[in-house]
């Protein structure tokens, strides 16, 4: 069988869910890694859309993280199954993350990411991408994050209305983990813990997520602060927990 290959920004969430899920499930894979921009071509290019990560398989192509999930399942050999058939409730789980807490968390990490050092954003946008992508970012990096900011539509407005669907989201996994569970759904770890971990990531910064970004300590000072407030909430300590238990 062809190995697979998982196309990828490097430090993407929904990238980095579908990373963890693919080493988890004892999955040998090769990573093609793009800049954003440059990225979209290596997405159409595998048979995908626009948007990263695609998995590309002698089963077809997987556009979208949470199926590359459900391929894990299929041919992989995860510890526990992503989605255990006698859980339901893990598929509207990773529904709402997937739909509400991975598109915030993104938009405020660009937000402060960009709107900061340009030389850091430039750092930020190309660690470990080929060569020739990365001195396409150095040559046109003001047109690049301005892309980035008009196509996810990333000004102060939006990165405040982020910040209330995050604290929305991080609100009900609050109130989901007061009965003081291990997990979100029963009592194993599911697609639902790590979805949820994997798209907080921007924001709580686990060591093995935040190497993307140069480490904790060369955050910008405001993603720092909410790092912070993050971590402080039974939510966020969750997701850091659940980081260093199963990644």
């Amino acid at each position: 069988m062809p190995t697979p290959r998982l196309v990828t920004i490097p430090y993407s969430h929904y990238c980095e869910k579908a990373r963890w899920a693919l080493e988890r499930g004892g999955v040998k894979f090769l990573e093609e890694m793009h800049a954003p921009i440059f990225a979209w071509r290596g997405a159409l290019g595998a048979g995908g859309g626009r948007t990263v990560p695609v998995l590309v398989t002698d089963d077809g192509v997987f556009p979208e993280s949470t199926d590359v999930l459900r391929w894990v399942d299929a041919h992989g050999r995860p510890p526990e199954p992503y989605f255990p058939p006698d859980m339901p409730e893990v598929e509207p789980l990773v529904s709402m993350f997937d739909r509400k807490l991975g598109p915030a968390t993104r938009r405020v990490g660009y937000f402060h990411v960009l709107r900061g050092d340009p030389s850091y954003a430039e750092e930020v946008l190309t660690t470990d991408v080929p060569a020739w992508e990365a001195r396409g970012v150095r040559a046109f990096g003001w047109a690049i994050r301005r892309a980035i900011r008009f196509g996810l539509k990333i000004d102060e407005a939006g990165a405040a209305r982020s910040k209330a669907v995050i604290d929305e989201v991080f609100a009900a996994v609050n109130e989901r983990l007061a009965d003081g569970r291990s997990t979100l759904a029963g009592d194993a770890f599911t697609a639902a813990d790590l979805t949820f971990a994997a798209l907080a990531g921007p924001l709580i910064m686990p060591p093995a997520y935040a190497k993307r970004f140069g480490g904790t300590d060369r955050l910008p000072s405001p993603l720092a602060a909410l790092r912070k407030e993050a971590l402080a909430t039974k939510a966020g300590a969750f997701a850091m927990r659940i980081y260093e238990a199963y990644r």
